[in-house]
């Protein structure tokens, strides 16, 4: 591939928090988001550090009824890819020009969030106390589903899931789409 690619917009939600400034401004001053857990999160597994997404106003993502719908995950997708579309200034209107943006997400795993509390809830309840939207809560597509929804983005969809290279499979899905 010889094109050279422009990237005009970046949106972040992270351990270090929400806001490519923000972030950037944490990875100047020497900060990590890895954190000692609280038993919450470690329960009976060894290992007790980790990056946790701590202060995440939802409301930038999605209405909350809609919140409802998606694991966190998608709610992390949402707001960081509203901030990337407002600093690139792209909101496709014309139907040509949804059409030509793809939406590429990737994800080590999806809405785990999601998974476990189905396993919680049909082992305290039973299975038909499930939401209708457990299942697509935890699709590893849905985070591009919903960006690809609520922009009104109608190119090629894309959900790499490949644990770690998952961002860099994205990025490289993406690059061959233009």
């Amino acid at each position: 591939m010889s094109k050279r690619i422009v990237v005009t917009g970046m949106g972040i939600v992270s351990p270090l928090g929400s806001g490519s400034e923000t972030v950037w401004q944490r990875l100047l001053a020497g900060q990590s988001g890895v954190v000692r857990l609280d038993e919450q999160h470690t329960l009976d597994i060894p290992c007790k550090i980790g990056g946790v997404v701590a202060g995440f106003d939802a409301a930038l993502a999605a209405e909350p009824k809609d919140q409802k719908k998606m694991d966190r995950f998608a709610l992390f997708a949402l707001a960081a890819a509203q901030e990337a579309l407002d600093q690139a200034g792209w909101h496709p209107d014309s139907e040509d020009a949804q059409r030509r943006t793809a939406t590429v997400v990737a994800s080590g795993i999806g809405g785990f969030g999601a998974v476990v509390e189905a396993v919680r809830t049909t082992d305290g309840r039973g299975p038909r106390r499930l939401s209708p939207f457990t299942v697509p809560g935890f699709l590893a597509n849905m985070a591009a589903s919903q960006i690809s929804i609520k922009h009104g983005l109608r190119g090629p969809l894309g959900a790499p899931i490949t644990a770690c290279a998952a961002g860099a499979q994205a990025i490289g899905d993406a690059a061959r789409l233009i």
